[in-house]
Formats: structure tokens, C-alpha cells, sequence
């Protein structure tokens, strides 16, 4: 970094496990460099577990850096650094970096745009960090959220982009799997999922995620459903899989929808946040209101002969080369960095 102001993006995040956000972050990332934008990560708070997201940047040859070392508070030295470097942006991704780069900003004046992820309402001590959160939203040149209900929920004018990945080297998927890709926890309905396994006993179902609700979920799930816990490389999972499942109870975009049309794989998701805006149903996969509704379309999907399968699987892949990939989103974003 130079002590002159810079042409760099910053993305700045806390992030301790790895999930929808971090890979949101690692494909911003990933995006901007392809498109030779200079960026770099900073880390709010360092873990004592390994920050998988440092592991996949450091992969893919971005720059990071933790803001609380030497006994230094994450704060203070942010604070430093962007009056020393003068970076073009900083692009915050979570409530802690949301708030904290929005108070750098009445400090020091630099760019800073905050993306929202999350569209359930949060209980405890991080609901008031979200309220805070949300209602000084202002603050920022510009507030992105992931749908148009969680735009709802912002004070201010906000701006809505697809969720996107890198398709550069996504392969088509041959597997069969009937699958849950994601946190065990209660917005994401993986009880849903088990209830659709334990209606369908002939059927085969695997879970691929950890979260509070493991220990719950294994105790009301039958033989057809297996757990692999939590996966750190994906990459290596999707071949196996032939459908994806969406059961959440609150949603934005999820990644894991993008990864598995981008391979091919039908997506089967009740209509929440804004999967209907990806979702074509029966043309690129299937929405639908209800549980009941979803088992419904597996069960035909299943019995389907293998041009009617394909046919839908091409227009998934097609679905996310037109809208949902780096070089149709990226541009857009790079238009309200204004750099």
C-alpha cells in the first residue's frame, strides 16, 4: 500500500466460520481482482480456529490483513490506515464492519458502501447491533442489499445486486444426491428437509452443513438421511449431487442455489427471499409455496424422461452465465464504486 490516496478496495468483514457472506466476500474479491481492481481484506478480529475465508483469498493470491494485532483494537487501527493509505473504498460486509467503516467515514470522509446480507430479524444483543445497523444506513455513499426484502428493511435508498460466483471453471454435475447444502439452524429449515426425507422413505437424503440444530435433527431423522457435518470445499461435494433443496424460513439469494444451477444441478426451493426472481419454475427449476408443493415436484421431477431433464439443467447453467456470474455482475458493481 502507498501513503497516497489509492485506486484499492478494501472489503472489510468479521468473519469466524464460513458461510453465505464469506463467500460472497471471496467472490467480490475474486471478481474485482479478474477485472484488475485492486483489493484487499481486512479482517475486523483474528480467531483462535483457522478464518477459512484468509485460506481460500490467500489461494487465490488476494491480499489480506487482520486490524487487531499488537493489542491494538480493530477500531483504532483501521482508523490509521485509511488516513495513511486513503483507499478509494471501503465495502463492509456484516453489522460489525457495517457499523465500524460507517463511523471511519463521518471521521475521515472516505467512500464507504455497506452490503446487507441477512433478511431474518435477529434476537439478543445482535438485534440491537442490526437496528443500529439498519437505521444508519444513511451514513453510507450507497447501501447494496442481496434482496428486495432485506432492501425493505433499510432506511434508505439501497441498491439491489445478484448474488454472483466465478463459473470460469464450475463442471456439470452426473450426481444423484437429494441434498441440504447449509447452516443447521432455524431460519435455514433443515427439520423441513428432514420431514421431506421421512415422507419419502424410498428416497436417499444427505445433509451437508453443521449448526445448533445437529444433534435435534439426527435424533428425528430416519435411515435414508445421512450427515457429513460441515464442508470446508464444496468444490469437491457438487459433483455428487443431483438435486439441491431450499426449505428456508428467511433467505436473500443463496449461494449455494448459484453454485448448484452454475453445475447444472435442478434447484427445488420454497418461494423465499428472492429465489423467484432466479427461479423459473419448471423452466430452470422449481418453486413453490409449500413443503408439500416441493415433495410433490421431486416426485415428478424423478419420473421425468431425460430430455425433459436436461433441457431444464441447460437453462439453470444459462440462468447464472446471463445474470448470476462475475462478468454480468461485477460491471455493475464497479459502476457504483465509481473508481
Amino acid at each position: 500500500m502507498s501513503n497516497n490516496s489509492s485506486d484499492e478496495v478494501w472489503l472489510v468483514i468479521d468473519s469466524l466460520t464460513f458461510g453465505g457472506i464469506e463467500t460472497h466476500v471471496l467472490e467480490l474479491a475474486k471478481g474485482l481482482k479478474q477485472f484488475q481492481v485492486p483489493v484487499m481484506v481486512l479482517f475486523l478480529c483474528t480467531y483462535p480456529q483457522k478464518q477459512l475465508l484468509e485460506e481460500k483469498l490467500v489461494a487465490n493470491q488476494i491480499p489480506t490483513k487482520h486490524l487487531d494485532v499488537d493489542g491494538n483494537s480493530y477500531f483504532n487501527t483501521l482508523l490509521h490506515l485509511v488516513r495513511m493509505h486513503r483507499p478509494a473504498l471501503l465495502h463492509a460486509h456484516g453489522y460489525k464492519a457495517s457499523i465500524t467503516t460507517k463511523l471511519i467515514r463521518l471521521l475521515t470522509g472516505v467512500r464507504q458502501i455497506s452490503t446487507y446480507h441477512a433478511g431474518e430479524t435477529p434476537s439478543g444483543k445482535v438485534w440491537l447491533y442490526d437496528f443500529i445497523d439498519r437505521f444508519t444506513s444513511f451514513v453510507s455513499n450507497h447501501s447494496i442489499a442481496v434482496s428486495d426484502k432485506i432492501a425493505e428493511k433499510l432506511v434508505s435508498r439501497t441498491v439491489c445486486f445478484n448474488n454472483f460466483i466465478d463459473t470460469r471453471a464450475t463442471q456439470h454435475s452426473k450426481g444423484k444426491q437429494i441434498a441440504f447444502v447449509g447452516r443447521l439452524s432455524h431460519e435455514k429449515g433443515p427439520d423441513r428437509f428432514i420431514e421431506l426425507a421421512n415422507a419419502n422413505s424410498l428416497l436417499k437424503f444427505d445433509i451437508y452443513g453443521s449448526g445448533a440444530l445437529e444433534d435435534e435433527l439426527k435424533q428425528l431423522a430416519t435411515d435414508n438421511v445421512r450427515f457429513h457435518g460441515h464442508q470446508n470445499n464444496m468444490n469437491a461435494i457438487w459433483p455428487n449431487v443431483g438435486v439441491l433443496v431450499i426449505c428456508s424460513r428467511y433467505e436473500g439469494l443463496p449461494m449455494t442455489a448459484l453454485e448448484a444451477m452454475a453445475r447444472g444441478i435442478p434447484v427445488f426451493s420454497l418461494k423465499v427471499g428472492n429465489m423467484p426472481s432466479l427461479i423459473a419454475h419448471q423452466t430452470n427449476g422449481y418453486l413453490v409455496n409449500n413443503m408439500d408443493e416441493l415433495g410433490l415436484a421431486l416426485t415428478t421431477f424423478l419420473t421425468q424422461n431425460e430430455k425433459q431433464t436436461a433441457q431444464l439443467k441447460q437453462q439453470a447453467v444459462e440462468t447464472i452465465e446471463h445474470s448470476y456470474s462475475q462478468s454480468a455482475v461485477i460491471p455493475q458493481i464497479l459502476e457504483l464504486y465509481s473508481i
